[in-house]
């Protein structure tokens, strides 16, 4: 019978295998009990905890199916309630915190990643952690500045520091060195203009002039910031569709000089007159259609375009007439009191008739108008707008006393109520007619006020 012989050598390298088999077989073990732990958590709620421990067993097992499906379903979990946590704290204006929320919920994705688990994410959130993260910059950048400029360099370099905690831009900020305050800002002013964000541009543009005007080309770059973010308002000469034309002619400039009232700060209103003759030489006297009426602004450059189409303008005047109408007279008349042989005044009302002459006009006019927003061609709004105004004149004779007369009968023991302009009709302090060039007007500051309020709603 043959004996093995077991030099040292290979009673070594047997040691090793024993070795490397019992940590496999503990690792093993230690797995399979992190598993059933994690199972146990996501059955009882606890996410979070469960989706650590499947996060666990892949950095050692990569390819366990088991352990993906389970982080995966724990981790989403996680991922919706930070996002419920980071829209609460930002309902709270806790910005620091929601920062800090979104932030985390960033690097919990990432890691998920790295083991393979590609979670959801609500990119919904997105916009709202830019605004408040724009927000929240642009306050602490101001302090910082501030306390710079009052010599209290280390206080502003923790402004700094805390800026660059969530913003990566600001961390080689040296409050002793003023360019490398700026030097971020430029750049994210530089990527906004270059991506056609001319209003947040000019605003960091602005910021910078106002801290260091001699800070590369920031007083340039300004003022081409400003000329891009600023869109000009043309209102289009109008389109009328019926016989008197030039009684709406002042319409356009009342609406653009209401405009120019209320303009933002990104806003021309360009000059009616000079924009009709510049139309009409281009051949765009006529614009039938929203197309039509695009192509001729597109032609000026325009940023927004009014154009209004005028269906109806009807003006009807109505004849002088006289009618004879009822009313109340009041007559006061002296009662003896047979008991206390006193008299006391009393009033009665008999019924009596009066003269009207009447005479009236009235303007309907029926427009429509778009607001368009000349580059893409989307017609922001559009309205259809109609408006009737009616001015009667009366003129009223009473042989009597018109003092005394009223409209109706008393009720109860209480004289009837009578209207200042039913009393006018007597005393003739209304004598004419509004005059016809005054009448237009009412009407069309009546509508371009109209106007004017929903357009400057979408150009700003």
């Amino acid at each position: 019978m043959l004996k093995t012989l077991y030099t040292p050598a290979r009673l070594g390298i047997l040691t090793l295998v024993l070795l490397a088999l019992v940590g496999l077989i503990s690792a093993c073990t230690t797995q399979s009990k992190m598993m059933r732990q994690a199972h146990v958590q996501s059955n009882a709620g606890m996410h979070e905890e469960a989706a650590n421990l499947y996060y666990n067993v892949l950095l050692t097992d990569p390819k366990n199916k088991d352990a993906k499906t389970g982080l995966q379903q724990n981790a989403q979990v996680v991922l919706a309630d930070k996002f419920a946590k980071f829209s609460k704290q930002v309902i709270d204006d806790r910005i620091v915190d929601a920062l800090k929320t979104y932030q985390y919920a960033q690097g919990y994705t990432r890691n998920a990643a790295k083991v393979g688990v590609v979670l959801n994410w609500p990119s919904e959130y997105d916009e709202v952690y830019v605004d408040i993260l724009k927000e929240y910059t642009e306050k602490q950048f101001d302090l910082g500045v501030d306390l710079m400029q009052n010599r209290k360099y280390e206080t502003a370099e923790k402004v700094f520091e805390r800026i660059a905690s969530f913003d990566s831009s600001y961390k080689n900020v040296s409050v002793l060195r003023l360019h490398t305050v700026l030097d971020p800002v430029y750049v994210k002013a530089t990527q906004a203009y270059q991506k056609g964000n001319y209003k947040d541009a000019y605003f960091l543009y602005n910021k910078m002039a106002a801290i260091d005007d001699g800070y590369k080309d920031v007083v340039k770059m300004r003022g081409l910031a400003l000329q891009q973010a600023t869109a000009v308002v043309g209102v289009l000469p109008m389109q009328v569709h019926s016989s008197n034309a030039l009684a709406m002619a002042d319409l356009p400039d009342m609406v653009a000089d209401i405009l120019s009232q209320q303009q933002g700060a990104y806003v021309k209103i360009a000059n009616v007159k000079a924009l009709k003759i510049d139309l009409t030489n281009r051949g765009f006297a006529a614009m039938q259609t929203t197309n039509q009426a695009i192509e001729a602004a597109q032609s000026l450059n325009l940023g927004y375009a009014v154009v209004i189409w005028v269906d109806t303008f009807l003006y009807q005047k109505q004849k002088p007439e006289v009618y004879t109408r009822d009313a109340y007279e009041a007559v006061t008349e002296r009662v003896l009191n047979p008991y206390t042989n006193t008299y006391s005044s009393i009033s009665k009302f008999k019924k009596a008739t009066y003269t009207d002459k009447t005479e009236g006009q009235q303007l309907t006019v029926k427009l429509r108008y778009q607001v368009i927003q000349v580059k893409t061609g989307q017609v922001l709004h559009s309205q259809t707008l109609s408006v009737v105004k009616t001015d009667e004149l009366h003129a009223a004779i009473f042989k009597g006393n018109p003092a005394n007369l009223y409209p109706t009968l008393p009720e109860g023991n209480f004289l009837p109520q009578v209207s200042q302009e039913w009393r006018n009709m007597f005393t003739g302090s209304n004598k004419n007619l509004v005059p016809l060039y005054e009448f237009y007007e009412m009407v069309l500051a009546e509508l371009a006020d109209k106007m004017a309020h929903q357009i400057q709603q979408k150009i700003q």
